[in-house]
């Protein structure tokens, strides 16, 4: 499977500066236009964590070709934050995205108690794609070396470097995708 999270850059302190209506319609118009990408390459948008998303590939319905729709799909959403970055500077402010993308071995099923269940992605390689994105600068893809193994498209990357992530025992290398 393959794990995407992106993430709004500064958010906070956008929200700062606008009335409450203001933040919901920003983040319902990004919502609706980031979702559309995301069921244009079937991933499952897992969460909406305010202005963050996680959406995963390979399960409900599994696909050979996972990492490359998620790739392809993080860089529509790139495009598509440039697109309404515009939009956003109209009213002051700027609009960028880091994402995160890692592949591997995840568990995935109605994780909660009872009460409150949810269909959700957990796991080592999940903790990665995070960590990614947290790194990630508006406007930048970061991916890890399982992701690029497994996308059989000509794709130009630059390498990042390694990084220790809590619980993985090896560095994972990490690579950059160039988005416009």
């Amino acid at each position: 499977m393959t794990v995407v999270f992106s993430d709004i850059r500064g958010f906070s302190t956008i929200t700062d500066s606008l009335e409450p209506e203001e933040i919901v319609q920003l983040l319902n118009s990004y919502h609706s236009e980031m979702m559309q990408i995301i069921h244009r390459y079937g991933g499952t948008l897992n969460k909406i964590m305010g202005d963050g998303l996680v959406v995963f590939f390979g399960d409900p319905v599994d696909m050979e070709d996972h990492a490359q729709r998620a790739v392809d799909m993080a860089i529509q959403m790139q495009k598509k934050a440039n697109e309404l970055d515009k939009k956003w500077r109209s009213l002051g402010h700027r609009l960028g995205i880091g994402i995160g993308i890692n592949t591997g071995y995840m568990t995935v099923g109605n994780i909660g108690s009872p009460d409150h269940k949810e269909y959700t992605v957990i796991g080592n390689q999940v903790n990665i794609a995070a960590r990614l994105e947290q790194m990630a600068k508006p406007g930048q893809i970061l991916i890890t070396q399982r992701t690029l193994s497994h996308i059989k498209a000509d794709i130009s990357t630059r390498f990042m470097g390694e990084i220790e992530v809590k619980g993985i025992h090896n560095a994972i290398k990490i690579y950059e995708i160039p988005t416009f």
